[in-house]
């Protein structure tokens, strides 16, 4: 066998380790919805978890339907709640928005084509219903007579809450929301011509912004109003596995780690790229054993790290089906993170790390939409980079970064050994 000198042996184990899985692997479903008759059939456009902080196991999908509303579902499927005030492109949800009397709830943003605008909604779990309620019913929608296809919420560095709209007709705007009596001002803070946008992910530790931009692919922002207006092209249509990009997701493992996952509506695929480097990492494929009733052109997906009580202890992945076995028409199918992370090898991160018996506890997320950026350093950009939960994690898996230092340093002391 042919002697390899350290370069070499090097970048076979740096390529070793960072390679990517090429076909799709199969991850099974546990749990679908199931919706009610709806006006002109279920035409699901997006999907938000509201993450229960008093109860995680008693959370809610909340689908935007874009013939109907909103709708929402507890975790065994079931539906809960229809709010039908015209119909929804887009929805997305933010937790710790203040209210009036010293008081916060989770904030839920609706892109409502019917009333022109952004519909701002409370999540309330003690209410009568389902929970949605809509805040100052008596106002207008925000930025009305704007049609929105995309929604999402973020939190700003500073601590303020952030909206992110993509325009019905093309581009991107940006709000800076405030909280008012009874209700919420949106105050546009920058557009950003980012042509057709089909999917938004914002990353807080890393202040970024992923756009999926119809017919061209991935792109990435700065997360702040200040950062301008130029995007960098992270991965075009026809690369990294993407034939077509839709829809995103972050799954977020510890402060800097996890995925960001990018639906593949053409493959009927969803494309995992890691967090820190933005290398693809494999994709996966949403169905049943034997492969009956698989996820086919999805408009909406969910990626959470948190324990969601006894059924979901090692988090959550949830995507829409357009085209269900379901008389009613297409549905949510959702998952176990860990039956994911597991369908890879070697596999996933997982965060959420279950006690015997499962465990019914939360990371403190409010299970909002968002989504990297690595300046080149090894660390995130931003200042007190942090999510939600700052906590940290328990992993069950050393991500390849790790894999590949650790193989470089026991190199290095092996050729060391030798010179001596």
């Amino acid at each position: 066998m042919r002697n390899l000198s350290l370069p070499a042996l090097t970048a076979v184990l740096v390529s070793a380790a960072a390679g990517a899985q090429t076909a799709p692997v199969a991850v099974p479903y546990t749990v679908q919805t199931q919706p009610g008759a709806r006006s002109g059939g279920g035409t699901v456009n997006d999907v938000a978890l509201w993450v229960n902080p008093a109860d995680p196991a008693a959370s809610r999908l909340i689908t935007a339907d874009q013939n109907n509303g909103l709708f929402t579902y507890a975790l065994d499927g079931g539906e809960l709640q229809a709010v039908t005030e015209g119909t929804s492109a887009s929805v997305d949800v933010l937790g710790g928005f203040p209210l009036a009397g010293g008081t916060s709830a989770a904030l839920v943003l609706s892109a409502n084509p019917t009333l022109s605008g952004l519909v701002p909604y409370v999540m309330d779990a003690t209410a009568d219903g389902g929970g949605l309620t809509r805040l100052s019913p008596t106002a207008a929608p925000l930025d009305v007579g704007v049609t929105y296809g995309t929604v999402r919420l973020a939190r700003g560095a500073d601590g303020t809450i952030q909206a992110f709209g993509g325009l019905a007709s093309g581009g991107l705007r940006q709000f800076l929301l405030t909280p008012t009596d009874g209700g919420v001002t949106a105050t546009p803070q920058r557009d950003i011509p980012a042509g057709a946008v089909l999917g938004l992910a914002v990353d807080p530790a890393y202040r970024a912004l992923y756009v999926a931009q119809q017919g061209q692919g991935l792109y990435r922002y700065g997360a702040d109003a200040d950062a301008g207006t130029q995007g960098a092209l992270v991965v075009g249509l026809g690369d990294g596995g993407l034939t077509s990009v839709g829809r995103l997701a972050l799954y977020e493992a510890s402060g800097v780690d996890g995925y960001l996952v990018a639906s593949d509506p053409s493959a009927n695929t969803f494309v995992v790229f890691d967090r820190r480097t933005l290398g693809r990492v494999g994709a996966f494929q949403l169905g049943q054993d034997g492969g009956t009733d698989p996820v086919e052109q999805s408009r909406g997906l969910v990626a959470y790290s948190g324990a969601l009580g006894t059924a979901f202890p090692e988090g959550l992945f949830v995507a829409h089906d357009g085209v269900s076995s379901s008389t009613l028409g297409d549905n949510l199918k959702l998952t176990s993170w860990g039956n994911v992370a597991r369908a890879f090898s070697p596999p996933l991160i997982i965060a959420q790390q279950p006690a015997d018996g499962g465990v019914d506890g939360g990371t403190g997320k409010d299970g909002g939409g968002g989504v990297i950026v690595n300046p080149g350093n090894g660390n995130p950009s931003g200042e007190g980079g942090g999510t939600d939960d700052d906590s940290g994690c328990g992993c069950t898996s050393t991500s390849v970064p790790a894999i590949a230092t650790l193989g470089l340093l026991a190199l290095s002391l092996l050729g060391r050994r030798r010179r001596s």
